[in-house]
């Protein structure tokens, strides 16, 4: 295959995907590279190609090839929205390992694309370019070999009596045969399951992957018992053989165990809770390669398309029963730290637009958790008066041991004109690279395709132990960034020598000319470094980086939250879940059940130091707050696990959204106002300064516990 310019690399599929760059450090799917098929986002308010018609030559005079193209089911058929998901095969050299360039190879099949995509721009009449992001692999597995959207789900069964609520979830490990999820007469309320990563079985309505029915969920409880593991593997929920499924769903308790039965599971604890029979279930599994990555990207694809299923499916649900969209409430109790936070992220786009299509049918709410940073240095802010003859520098302080790539990036202000700002690197004290790396943001390349962007390699001995980047993501906002290699050797593919970052503190700088463009008042430069910790079902290695100033010298926290102003500038105000930005999405912080105050890990909206009384909020912020801990020397809630009868304790935000989530839903189901059974939070502190703080951490509304006592 002749190269060809890389119209459509971003920093992190270059990073990720690039052989001799960060992809010996990927999970196994991505390092080992045993699949053709990829999941991927087209980022275009034009009307999606035909996908019958993308065909081309794998060179001059050999026959034509179709491209397998495909769109998962997507909600009124992707109308009138502007980032959808896709997935694709190239078919040509399928019996190569790898083709010569894994970059060019991409950009050649979204530019096949490209020619099919129809539009005009109505400022200057030409036509428009759509924007495609590259995301995960699929395992060839779990490619359904006979797919049709419309085709109707084997063994689904509509009830007898209509739901009067629908809820979704969307996580790893979800126990669909848990007889927590069983109605009145036995069976189960799980109407539609995807496993997204499962071996697929044949003809099916999901591009990938496998779709469960209740029917079938009957069907293999008749057929083993209360042997639930059975059921697993029969259903392809376990499989040791798919590293994206694997023997996850072996152990007593998942992430996804724990918050589908607190959405949508029996009663909790002591209490005494109402029957949920009459709120139907859709759940969807991620791969777990969801999980380990620690990039930030390339899970939009799998997310979008779970989105998109869960409306189809309600759609589907209400149709059965002859009647309008039903409510909706889904919990995805999930997210990453990096990313712009403005509303404006492809996945804050889509999820919006859904969110606002779907409202006007029928009550719809996105629930997910403000995230557990708050307290990890993991954000940064400044503003101008935080310039220095010029220049802002921030500490990223790299972990050693850790096994894994780390990444911080650096956003500036939307509409700030870059002219005169440049981007530097510094290594820890006593390492040295070979060359000083700067990179002039106005100065990034202007490509035909995708956003203008920029790279250079940071190397040591030659060896590439990272790479820094400039780039106009989505074409409106400038972002500087740093990816690194583990710091410590990992094992290389064969022929390739080891290579690693030096852990310690590096520098990262911006600097501008006397002439560069100041920040306006209301501006400010956000910093993030992307989360890097190690889920233990998964083994990655991975320590988390942090943030240090570099004008204060390290400090203790304190036992209790400090109700100060000024904040400085590594901070946990602004920690917020970098992809529950959207307007329309229900955001839920975590308080202590015993006190009430919120948990010291607990993520929350932005706060600028300001002259006035107290700090001025920036994007978006928690709506309302559930419990995650149950007291100091009780970290975490009580749920179900993946077995009946298992119990389950997860520390976190994850924990207290589907409390709200399920609150929401009953009191939607009762046909009452879905703030119906939460309690109004009230901020009457003679300290101006508490008072945002805690609001910026709880919101406007509390939800009462699920259950009463220790089990």
């Amino acid at each position: 295959m002749a190269p060809r310019v890389r119209q459509y690399t971003g920093p992190y599929e270059r990073w990720v995907f690039g052989k001799k760059l960060g992809r010996p450090f990927s999970f196994p799917a991505i390092r080992d590279w045993k699949s053709r098929y990829f999941a991927a986002l087209m980022d275009s308010p034009v009307p999606l190609p035909d996908v019958s018609q993308v065909k081309f030559r794998a060179e001059p005079g050999a026959p034509v090839e179709r491209v397998d193209v495909r769109y998962p089911p997507l909600w009124k058929n992707g109308q009138g929205l502007s980032v959808r998901p896709f997935c694709f095969y190239d078919p040509v050299d399928a019996a190569s390992p790898e083709p010569e360039s894994l970059e060019d190879w991409m950009d050649m099949l979204l530019e096949l694309l490209d020619q099919f995509t129809e539009g005009l721009d109505e400022v200057t009449g030409q036509r428009k370019r759509a924007r495609y992001r590259v995301n995960f692999p699929i395992n060839e597995a779990s490619w359904t070999q006979d797919y049709d959207p419309g085709r109707a789900v084997a063994g689904q069964t509509p009830k007898a009596t209509a739901p009067k609520a629908i809820v979704a979830v969307i996580d790893d490990g979800i126990p669909f045969a848990n007889r927590t999820y069983l109605d009145g007469e036995g069976k189960t309320r799980v109407s539609h399951c995807w496993l997204q990563a499962a071996r697929t079985t044949g003809p099916s309505a999901v591009p990938f992957g496998r779709e469960i029915s209740n029917g079938e969920i009957d069907t293999l409880r008749v057929e083993h018992g209360r042997d639930e593991a059975a059921m697993y593997v029969a259903a392809g929920a376990i499989d040791a053989d798919l590293p994206e499924v694997g023997n996850y769903m072996l152990r007593e308790t998942t992430h996804g165990a724990h918050t589908m039965a607190m959405t949508a599971g029996k009663a909790f604890g002591t209490g005494v809770d109402v029957s949920q029979n009459d709120i139907e279930i859709i759940a969807v599994q991620l791969p777990n390669s969801i999980s380990w990555d620690t990039s930030g990207f390339g899970k939009e694809m799998y997310m979008l398309s779970a989105l998109h299923y869960i409306f189809d499916r309600a759609t589907r649900i209400a149709e059965a029963h002859g009647g309008a969209e039903l409510p909706l409430v889904i919990n995805f109790s999930y997210g990453w730290s990096a990313g712009r936070h403005d509303g404006q992220s492809e996945m804050d786009t889509a999820m919006q637009e859904l969110l606002s299509s779907r409202r006007k049918l029928a009550p719809t709410f996105l629930v997910m958790p403000s995230g557990n940073t708050f307290e990890d240095d993991m954000h940064a802010n400044f503003q101008e008066s935080d310039f220095s003859d010029d220049q802002l520098s921030i500490g990223w302080q790299v972990q050693p041991d850790d096994r894994t790539s780390s990444y911080v990036e650096i956003w500036l202000p939307e509409g700030l004109d870059p002219e005169g700002y440049t981007f530097e690197v510094t290594p820890p004290r006593g390492v040295s690279l070979d060359a000083a790396p700067s990179l002039a943001l106005r100065g990034a390349p202007r490509f035909p395709r995708g956003d203008p962007r920029n790279f250079a390699n940071l190397r040591a001995g030659g060896a590439v132990v990272g790479q820094m980047s400039v780039d106009k993501n989505r074409g409106t906002r400038w972002r500087a960034m740093v990816a690194l290699a583990p710091s410590v050797p990992v094992t290389m593919p064969e022929g390739e020598t080891a290579r690693w970052a030096a852990s310690g503190r590096w520098t990262l700088t911006l600097k501008r000319t006397a002439s560069a463009a100041r920040l306006a008042p209301d501006a400010y430069v956000n910093i993030w470094a992307q989360r890097d910790d190690d889920p233990s079902e998964l083994r990655t290695g991975g320590r988390q980086s942090y943030l240090v100033d570099l004008n204060r010298t390290p400090r203790i926290k304190p036992a209790l939250p400090e109700y100060t102003q000024p904040l400085t500038p590594v901070r946990g105000f602004g920690s917020m879940n970098g992809v529950a930005n959207a307007d329309f999405v229900t955001r839920v912080g975590g308080y202590v059940q015993s006190s009430g105050h919120p948990a010291r890990y607990s993520s929350a909206g932005g706060l600028l130091n300001t002259g006035g009384a107290a700090p001025v909020t920036w994007g978006a912020h928690v709506a309302l707050s559930g419990v995650s801990d149950r007291g100091t020397a009780l970290p975490g809630t009580v749920s179900q696990g993946v077995y009946s009868g298992a119990r389950s304790i997860l520390i976190g935000t994850s924990g207290a959204a589907p409390q709200v989530a399920r609150c929401i839903a009953r009191a939607l189901a009762d046909g009452l106002d879905p703030m119906s059974g939460l309690t109004p939070q009230s901020y009457t502190y003679p300290n101006a300064v508490k008072n945002v703080q805690l609001k910026a951490r709880l919101g406007n509304f509390v939800t009462p516990a699920l259950w009463s006592g220790e089990r």
